[in-house]
């Protein structure tokens, strides 16, 4: 029998479905309407705190325009207990005609017992949608209930912040000036120049601090011919950014490494702890990121963080929604050290076109920290560091990377990287030399 629990109620808003549309013209003349269709997944963040109080969001392209409210039915399962853990939900949820999304506000009971972390699975009930609607993505959302309540013995109480949030946020602005890039090789390297543009609208979480984006030449080289490395070169020094990682297409940096103050702080100095940098992926709201998973610099340099899928779209409709599967790969940047990056599927070993998988999984168990000077919890990818690579576990190496041959474009490469869908998304390392141009910072 479970222990009668002292309760405090928190609201844990949950944003369980998201709705991307697509549009077509029905061919039946007498008809001549447009039908609207929809897509339905489920997201949210994967863990959060009795003591926490977790807001999560949800933008959409679209709006419903059915003209009736559209009722999507979804399970509770999991190892916490309706009215034990949470307040019972209503098991079902509707997106009225001219929203854009649906809020379920799960009341969390913080109680005083020890015990183990339990789970909320909540499941989209695909057997009952709506007759407009089908699912695609995620149909399930499992949020770890991370327990607040210590032992009472001195020393082994820790708490920290161990949110984590991917709630992409919105593209609402567009850029009002014409993206330029250009590439050549000359002597064995190809050079780029570009004012960093991007070719698809964006957000800015800083107006205040920058109103435009930076649209001032910028210049990159690297190897035109690259080779593999006897070891790795890591984007970053010892938590520090240190490379760019790489550039797409449309001139926009791929950079996935966070920077100041996007770092575990310790509670009693103020220093960073650069062993314990925010996963931007994970951190979407904190890290300020747009629906490109990107976001803009101080200085009005804008840069993808992520999976940058409204990119993807532009070189492939459906691509970056997942909608298709390109016949062919599809390159979406150039790595620092000269190598290619395809986006999400490249051929296997049978040269069959397939979705490529990372090697990275979440370590096991608690972090070590005190959660003043290190982080504790519940290794969740709150941290980047959350993440171990484990050998043969994916279609790709240590550097989200295969040596595999590849033509593109008449060129030929021995190796290619790959932007993944789950972590590290972008890759954290280099298989190759990377050139000083993508450097960040002084050396």
């Amino acid at each position: 029998m479970k222990k009668i629990k002292t309760m405090k109620m928190n609201k844990l808003r949950l944003i369980i479905l998201s709705i991307s549309m697509f549009v077509w013209s029905c061919g039946d003349d007498e008809a001549g309407a447009e039908e609207v269709a929809y897509r339905a997944s489920i997201s949210g963040i994967s863990s959060v705190s009795e003591s926490d109080i977790g807001t999560f969001k949800i933008s959409l392209d679209k709006v419903n325009k059915t003209g009736t409210g559209l009722v999507f039915n979804y399970d509770v399962n999991g190892t916490a207990e309706a009215g034990q853990d949470f307040q019972a939900l209503a098991g079902s949820v509707t997106v009225e005609d001219g929203d854009i999304e649906t809020t379920v506000t799960i009341p969390i009971i913080d109680d005083t017992v020890e015990e183990d972390d339990e789970t909320i699975i909540i499941l989209l009930n695909t057997q009952r949608l709506p007759s407009q609607v089908s699912a695609t993505g995620a149909t399930s959302l499992t949020i770890t209930l991370i327990d607040n309540d210590d032992s009472g013995i001195p020393g082994v109480s820790c708490s920290n912040d161990n949110s984590t949030d991917q709630n992409n946020r919105v593209c609402d602005q567009t850029t009002g000036v014409s993206n330029t890039y250009s590439a050549s090789i000359n002597g064995g390297t190809r050079e780029i120049t570009t004012n960093g543009i991007p070719t698809h609208d964006y957000g800015n979480q800083i107006p205040k601090i920058v109103s435009a984006l930076n649209s001032e030449s910028k210049s990159f080289s690297m190897n035109a011919n690259p080779v593999t490395g006897a070891s790795i070169t890591a984007i970053d020094d010892d938590g520090r950014p240190r490379y760019k990682f790489g550039v797409a297409l449309n001139g926009v940096a791929i950079d996935p490494a966070p920077a100041e103050p996007f770092i575990f702080e310790n509670t009693n100095t103020g220093e960073f702890n650069w062993d314990w940098v925010f996963e931007p992926n994970n951190n979407m709201n904190a890290v300020g990121l747009d629906c490109a998973i990107a976001h803009v610099q101080p200085d009005g340099t804008y840069h993808y963080h992520g999976d940058m899928a409204i990119y993807a779209d532009q070189l492939l409709a459906g691509l970056g929604t997942g909608s298709v599967v390109p016949g062919e790969s599809i390159q979406i940047g150039w790595a620092a050290d000269g190598f290619p990056i395809l986006y999400k599927f490249g051929p296997d070993a049978s040269g069959n076109m397939v979705e490529l998988t990372p090697g990275y999984q979440l370590k096991s168990g608690d972090r070590p920290g005190d959660g003043i000077t290190a982080p504790c919890g519940t290794y969740n990818g709150k941290y980047t560091n959350d993440y171990e690579f484990v050998a043969n576990s994916g279609d790709l190496d240590e550097c989200n990377g295969i040596a595999r041959s590849i033509t593109l474009n008449g060129e030929t490469f021995s190796y290619f990287y790959v932007i993944t869908e789950a972590f590290p998304v972008i890759s954290r390392c280099f298989a190759g030399s990377p050139n000083t141009s993508f450097r960040i910072g002084p050396g």
